[in-house]
Order: structure tokens, then sequence, then C-alpha cells
């Protein structure tokens, strides 16, 4: 039976439950997560939208991604933290920010994607499945 997992931004204006577990959790280093993060990687999950249910107001930005999808950042409008995230390249899921999870030790990072971006101070494990840009499926 899948675990039931909750988060919510810093201030708990906005709060979520996810009622799978995820399809795939990895850090990512590409400069829009790094801008986003403030720091050299996001580290996210994915899982399907269907799955998530999101309580409180968010903020919504928009940007073309390097792949020519059209991407949406959905954050806290009161404190600013980044909630998650979605794609037009695949739109039956979205991307959980792991660091807004109650319990962030309760998934296990599988990738890290954006090698090539990353920045020298901001080491990954080095026994994860690394990939200097986006994984092609």
């Amino acid at each position: 039976m899948p675990e039931q997992r909750k988060g919510s931004c810093q201030c708990g204006a906005v709060t979520y439950s996810v009622a799978v577990d995820p399809l795939w959790v990895g850090h990512c280093q590409c400069t829009n997560c790094q801008k986003f993060t403030g720091a050299g990687h996001a580290t996210n999950m994915v899982v399907p939208r269907e799955a998530v249910a999101v309580q409180g107001e968010l903020k919504t930005y928009s940007y073309e991604a390097d792949s020519g999808n059209h991407m949406k950042r959905h954050f806290c409008p009161t404190c600013g933290s980044p909630v998650y995230g979605e794609s037009s390249g695949n739109e039956s899921v979205v991307v959980i920010r792991v660091g807004t999870l109650d319990d962030p030790a309760s998934v296990t990072p599988q990738a890290v994607i954006y090698t090539e971006r990353g920045c020298s101070w901001d080491t990954m494990d080095p026994a994860l499945q690394s990939f200097p840009g986006m994984i092609k499926r």
C-alpha cells in the first residue's frame, strides 16, 4: 500500500497530500532549478496529477524550457516557497519539491539530471545515476 505523504509551504498557507508513491525522485541541476531554489539543485518527485490534493492559494510563474515545453512553477504567494511544477510535455504528472514534504526523508533520489550545468561546489552522491541533460524516454 502506498504511503500517504503530506507537505506544505514554509508559512503553512498552502498544504498538500499525495496519495501514491512517487514515479521518480531525483536531483535537477538545471539553471532554472538553481534560480528557483537559490541553491545548486532542486530535489523533485514526480507523481500523477490526480494523486495530488492542494489546499490554499498558489501563484504561478510560467516560462519556456530548453525543450520548448511550457513550464509552470507554483509557489506560495505569502512566503514564496516553491510547491510544485508542471510541464506541457507531460500534463499527466506534477513535480513536487521534496523539501516541502513534512518528511523529506520518506523518499530517496534515484538520479541526477542536468549535471552539465551543475556547480562544482554542489556535489552529488556518485552512486546515483547521472545524466548531462534531461532523461530521454
